[in-house]
C-alpha cells in the first residue's frame, strides 16, 4: 500500500524533539507493516514557501506542491495528522480522484476546524477515546524507546517533572521544591531548561520517579494521557501520574496515580523507600507498552481501520465500535 502521510513532523522547528513525536512513530509503524510511506511536513514545507518562514502566508504554494506530490506518488490512502493547512479546494481535489482520507490528532478536544472537514475522513482517531472518533494510543518504537531504566544501578534524580511552568503547575512546581524532601529536577518550566532528543530521554532513565501530570480539563477523557507517559514507561521508568479514566484496561493496577498534592508527597516518599515495588512495576509496565502500544501494531490498526476488517480490529484492547 502507497500511503502519504501529511502531518506536523516538525524536523526543522523542533528539530532533534522530532525523534519521539507521534508523526514519526506513525509512519514508522506503517513501514513495518510493508507500506510505502510519503512523510509530507506540510508546516515546514508551508514556511519554506514563505519569504518571512511564515507558515500561513506559505499555505497556498503549499497545497500547490501537495497536489503535485499526490500526483506523482498516486496514493492508495493519505493520512492527516492535524492539517490545519490544508484548504477545502486541496481535500476535494483528493476526494475526486478516490483517494480514502484518515484524520488523527494527538490532543483534544478537537480543533473547531474539524467541523467543516471531517466529512472528507472515512475515519478520525484522537488520543482520547470520543464519541466522535476512533481511539490512536500514544506510540512506543523499540529504536526510539530503546532504554530500561530500571536495570540502573544509581539514578541522578530522584523525582522528574516535565513540563511547562503554566499558571495550572506552577502551584505543583512550588509543591513539589517547598514540601517535598527529595533531589529533584524541573525540565521545560523555563526556556533555558527544556530538553529535547537524547537528552531529553537520557534525564527519564536517570530518574527514579518522573511525573505525568495531565492538565485538569484532560481528565474527564476516557483514556487520555499525554505521549510523556509513553517516553517515561517505554524508556523503563517510574512514572506517578494524574488519573487516566479507565486506565486499568491498559496497566491493570501497577500504574501509580496521584489525585492530589499530599497523595504525590506520600507516594513519592514511599516509592523512593520501596524501590524493589518501584522497579517491579517499572518493569512490567515497560514490557506492557511496548507489547500493546509499539508503532507496527498501531500501524497495523490502522491499517485494518482502513480496511474496516472488523475481525482483526477486534483483538485491539481499545476497540469497542
Amino acid at each position: 500500500m502507497k500511503i502519504i502521510h501529511c502531518a506536523p513532523f516538525n524536523t526543522i522547528t523542533k528539530s532533534g524533539g522530532a525523534l519521539y513525536a507521534n508523526p514519526i512513530k506513525i509512519s514508522l509503524g506503517l513501514i513495518q507493516n510493508n507500506c510505502f510511506v510519503h512523510n509530507f511536513d506540510y508546516r515546514d514545507i508551508a514556511r519554506y514557501f514563505s519569504f518571512f518562514k511564515n507558515k500561513k502566508s506559505g499555505a497556498k504554494k503549499m497545497n500547490i506542491h501537495f497536489l503535485k506530490i499526490i500526483n506523482d506518488i498516486k496514493p492508495d490512502l493519505i493520512i492527516f495528522g492535524h492539517a490545519e493547512l490544508i484548504s477545502k479546494e486541496t481535500f476535494e481535489s483528493i476526494q475526486k480522484q478516490n483517494i480514502k482520507m484518515m484524520f488523527w490528532y494527538n490532543d483534544i478536544p478537537f480543533p473547531e476546524y474539524l467541523n467543516e472537514i471531517k466529512s472528507y475522513f472515512s475515519h478520525s482517531l484522537a488520543t482520547a477515546y470520543t464519541e466522535n472518533s476512533y481511539f490512536l494510543p500514544n506510540l512506543v518504537h523499540h529504536s526510539i524507546e530503546k532504554r530500561t531504566s530500571f536495570t540502573n544501578n544509581s539514578w541522578e534524580n530522584d523525582l522528574l517533572f516535565s513540563g511547562r511552568n503554566d499558571e495550572e503547575r506552577s502551584q505543583l512546581i512550588k509543591y513539589i521544591k517547598n514540601k517535598i524532601n527529595c533531589k529533584s529536577k524541573f525540565i521545560g518550566d523555563t526556556k533555558k531548561s527544556v530538553l529535547i532528543g537524547e537528552q531529553y530521554f537520557q534525564k527519564i532513565v536517570d530518574s527514579k520517579i518522573c511525573l505525568n501530570h495531565n492538565r485538569n480539563f484532560t481528565l474527564q477523557y476516557k483514556w487520555f494521557t499525554s505521549d510523556r507517559l509513553m517516553h517515561i514507561l517505554g524508556n523503563g521508568s517510574f512514572s506517578l501520574s494524574t488519573p487516566i479514566i479507565n486506565g486499568e484496561d491498559f496497566f491493570e493496577d501497577k500504574l501509580e496515580y496521584y489525585s492530589n498534592l499530599e497523595e504525590l508527597k506520600q507516594k513519592t516518599e514511599y516509592f523512593l523507600e520501596n524501590a524493589e515495588e518501584r522497579l517491579t512495576k517499572s518493569k512490567w509496565l515497560h514490557a506492557r507498552v511496548h507489547q500493546l502500544f509499539n508503532a507496527k501494531r498501531i500501524g497495523e490498526y490502522l491499517i485494518n481501520l482502513h480496511k474496516e476488517n472488523t475481525k482483526k480490529l477486534n483483538i485491539y484492547e481499545w476497540w469497542n465500535d
